[in-house]
């Protein structure tokens, strides 16, 4: 039985959409995400993939808040292995690349009430990191 391969991640980059005040889709733009304080870590054994993301880095006033994804029926081929994650707002797919060591994340939200009680719009974001085996 051969052991897990582990990967650390540099600090990701991506972006997520943001509507505009109107609130419509013809109103969207791009936005760059502040991600510094985030360290993802991947895990790979066989045919489980092991994502750990969030920020690593305590910030000003808050501690660190890491979460760590175990896909145990994760989809392997020869170039990556993939995985997804579905809950009631959130959808995530997540996809290493094992030549390039590069992680990919793709974030979709639906719209939910805040606090405040109001409906936020939904959300879509993008990310990817560049990691180097342990």
């Amino acid at each position: 039985m051969a052991n897990p391969t582990r990967f650390a991640c540099d600090p990701p980059q991506g972006k997520r959409v943001e509507l505009g005040p109107s609130n419509r889709s013809g109103d969207a733009q791009w936005i760059d995400d502040n991600l510094d304080t985030v360290r993802p870590a991947v895990v790979i054994d066989g045919q489980t993939l092991s994502v750990t993301w969030g920020t690593s880095v305590a910030q000003e006033g808050a501690g660190a808040k890491l979460t760590t994804y175990v896909f145990a029926a994760a989809r392997r081929d020869a170039s990556s292995i993939l995985a997804t994650r579905v809950d009631d707002t959130t959808a995530e797919i997540f996809r290493f690349y094992f030549g390039s060591k590069v992680l990919y994340k793709l974030t979709t939200r639906s719209g939910g009430a805040s606090l405040d009680g109001k409906v936020a719009p939904p959300f879509i974001a993008t990310h990817f990191a560049i990691c180097r085996e342990q």
